[in-house]
């Protein structure tokens, strides 16, 4: 079959690779779509750890093609989502119902072969179904989930009010995964007007240009109650950009730190602040059983989840699709094999 192949050079391929047989517990895929994202940019370049040479893409649905032995929840024809976590489900960590942060984790994608390819063989557990929903928003599903987890982690009342830093495709997915919890009262900020412009289609109420002044602007702007906000999400992994979240949170506010900022950077706290403003500060990694959830919001939101795919390439033209990413133009980048 053909694959796109990280190769231990570092090395982006589109070539020919042995097709994969599925063993005990195991569906093969016909795969439909995979989406591209900074994760397997970070792996390709050497800063998220992964076991090369390898196949990405941990964001991708597809079409059972075929069984493995004892596999009975499935039958060939259906059509699933994969969640990319395999946990060890016997470390502290499992033990403790944090099956993502499992110490001995492996992810499609990373440490197995994912979706990148015109085939993928995964754990018949991870696969979930999608119905009818089409193969591009089914492969939406893995980063709404991670957006699930986040918002779920914050839990924010209805009544909140929400700001999302970034409106890349991150942040429009936690936009949706805010109105999915009932939040109506969602800002969102960019650097790029065009952003802004996408982001008002996603249930936003308001967007802000991003800058660094931003905490200072809006106070200015609309005075320190409306200037504040419930709940602020960090979706661009900036350390600046998580510090001005700090400083836009109403009292008994919270902070979610979403976006990956580099290993060893920093912010500013003043624990008194935390202590005396009842401040929360709370990380989401990765997703936690939130697949499921992703796909009933998929299936039943009425923002519009399919123009979050904004290019697609087919499979020989994968690797044009690392130069897109973080484009303004761009949001979803997917492969289609």
């Amino acid at each position: 079959m053909r694959a796109l192949v990280f190769g231990a050079d570092r090395v982006p391929r589109v070539q020919r690779v042995p097709e994969p047989t599925p063993g005990s517990g195991e569906v093969l895929l016909r795969v439909e779509a995979a989406g591209i994202c900074h994760t397997d940019h970070d792996i390709l370049h050497g800063r998220y750890p992964a076991a090369l040479p390898r196949v990405p893409g941990h964001e991708f649905a597809g079409e059972i093609v075929e069984l493995g032995h004892d596999v009975t929840r499935w039958r060939v024809g259906d059509r699933v989502a994969v969640d990319p976590l395999v946990a060890c489900d016997r470390c502290p960590n499992c033990r403790r119902g944090h099956r993502n942060l499992c110490r001995e984790i492996a992810a499609y994608g990373a440490d197995l072969d994912g979706g990148a390819a015109e085939f993928a063989v995964v754990r018949a557990q991870n696969a979930h179904a999608v119905g009818d929903l089409p193969g591009s928003v089914a492969a939406l599903a893995e980063p709404l989930a991670c957006a699930t987890l986040g918002v779920r982690r914050a839990n924010p009342r209805p009544e909140a009010r929400a700001l999302v830093l970034g409106a890349g495709p991150i942040g429009l997915l936690l936009a949706v995964a805010l109105r999915s919890h009932g939040v109506r009262d969602i800002g969102i900020c960019d650097l790029f007007e065009e952003r802004l412009t996408r982001a008002r289609a996603f249930g936003v109420s308001a967007t802000y240009p991003a800058g660094p002044d931003l905490p200072q602007q809006l106070l200015a702007d609309h005075g320190p109650e409306a200037g504040r906000f419930d709940l602020v999400i960090d979706a661009t992994g900036r350390p600046e950009v998580v510090q001005q979240g700090l400083a836009l949170l109403r009292d008994a506010g919270t902070l979610l730190v979403f976006g990956v900022c580099p290993p060893g950077s920093g912010v500013t706290v003043d624990p008194h602040e935390v202590y005396a403003r009842q401040l929360t500060i709370l990380g989401s990694f990765s997703l936690a059983g939130t697949l499921p959830e992703a796909i009933t919001t998929l299936r039943t939101t009425s923002l519009p989840a399919a123009d979050l795919v904004s290019h697609t390439f087919a499979l020989d033209e994968a690797v044009d699709a690392f130069h897109r990413i973080g484009s303004p133009d761009t949001l979803k980048i997917q492969v289609t094999p």
